[in-house]
């Protein structure tokens, strides 16, 4: 049996917006987590934790972009952008745009409520990408 978060993991396109300012995208119809995406292009297991809580990243899936920065894993807790995320986001539209053929009317989720392992994650703080850009 496929678990929920195989199928998740497999449906969406994560993303990271690196600091150099490359988007990594997982390849279509890939079940990397944000994690393992880090660890292929090198990044030593002890950096990782650090680094998902200071630099956006998300998915893209079903038409709506999912953006969250963070790396506590108690269910309950929330990932959101930063303030200083957010100018990375903005940034990193252009890209997002070009990739996932995002619009303005886009829905765009700036966080998410961590849930238990196996299951999908509440989406948080919705807008849309025009609304977020202005």
């Amino acid at each position: 049996m496929v678990s929920r978060t195989y199928e998740f993991h497999n449906l969406r396109r994560a993303f990271i917006m690196m600091p150099d300012g490359n988007l990594l995208i997982a390849p279509k119809n890939s079940d990397l987590s944000h994690e393992q995406m880090l660890s292929n292009i090198g990044m030593a297991c002890n950096e990782i934790p650090k680094f998902m809580v200071d630099v956006p990243r998300g998915y893209f899936m079903d038409g709506e972009l999912c953006v969250y920065q963070g790396f506590d894993m108690t269910p309950g807790a929330i990932w959101c952008i930063s303030i200083k995320g957010y100018n990375i986001v903005r940034n990193f539209i252009p890209k997002l745009r070009q990739e996932f053929a995002v619009t303005d009317n886009t829905n765009l989720y700036l966080g998410v409520r961590v849930g238990n392992v196996g299951t999908i994650w509440e989406k948080l703080y919705k807008t849309t990408v025009g609304t977020f850009m202005r």
